[in-house]
């Protein structure tokens, strides 16, 4: 198999089977359910794709040179379709009905917006640090805490994530709500990479510096 096909089909698994627990979970086990499914799905695929399952963090990749731009696009692709199959297999396993894409609605107060920027920032960030300390082995775990503390302290339940957006949207959120969401998880992105820079360490700002 293609390899980079065989990347994409393990990105597009791991964001199904992550909007599936999302969308099938039920309280109070909700925030555990999904932040476990995740963690395993990034600790399942990330010897074959790296385990991205975010297209926020596809991008950072991207911009750091660690993946090609043909890489990239078909990470994105494979992830949002993730989504869009994850929403309708969780709704099918819950007996819950898809609403579909719909039109605009009322605009999001900041407090959303600002939980999304937090979220993604913090899980990017996150990733970073422990690629570049090599300590990828505990990104799974990472990750899967990290989620879990942010759905407690944000108003979105903390989606960091363009491709669960993308897949919400799927089940009724209004588009301009979620293109604003999405929007603040990009901000987030780059909030992300100034704290890489900033809390980067000195010699590796020299290195950066000569090149």
């Amino acid at each position: 198999m293609n390899a980079l096909l065989k990347k994409s089909i393990a990105e597009f698994v791991g964001v199904t089977v992550f909007l599936t627990a999302i969308t099938a979970s039920s309280q109070p086990l909700k925030v555990i359910s999904l932040a476990l499914a995740l963690g395993i799905m990034v600790l399942v695929t990330g010897p074959i794709s790296g385990g991205h399952l975010n297209p926020a963090v596809s991008l950072y990749f991207y911009i750091k040179r660690q993946i090609t731009l043909g890489n990239l696009l078909a990470f994105v692709g494979a992830q949002l379709a993730g989504g869009i199959s994850g929403s309708y297999l969780g709704s099918l396993i819950s007996g819950k009905t898809v609403a579909g894409f719909s039109g605009n609605g009322d605009n999001l107060p900041i407090a959303y917006l600002a939980g999304e920027v937090v979220a993604t920032a913090g899980l990017v960030w996150l990733i970073a640090t422990l690629v570049n300390n090599k300590q990828t082995s505990w990104i799974p775990f990472a990750v899967a805490a990290w989620v879990m503390a942010a759905a407690n302290f944000t108003l979105t339940g903390a989606q960091a994530n363009p491709a669960v957006t993308f897949g919400v949207m799927v089940q009724g959120l209004a588009a301009n709500q979620g293109v604003s969401l999405i929007v603040a998880e990009l901000v987030g992105l780059l909030l992300a990479i100034v704290l890489l820079m900033i809390f980067a360490p000195a010699k590796k700002k020299r290195a950066a510096a000569k090149k």
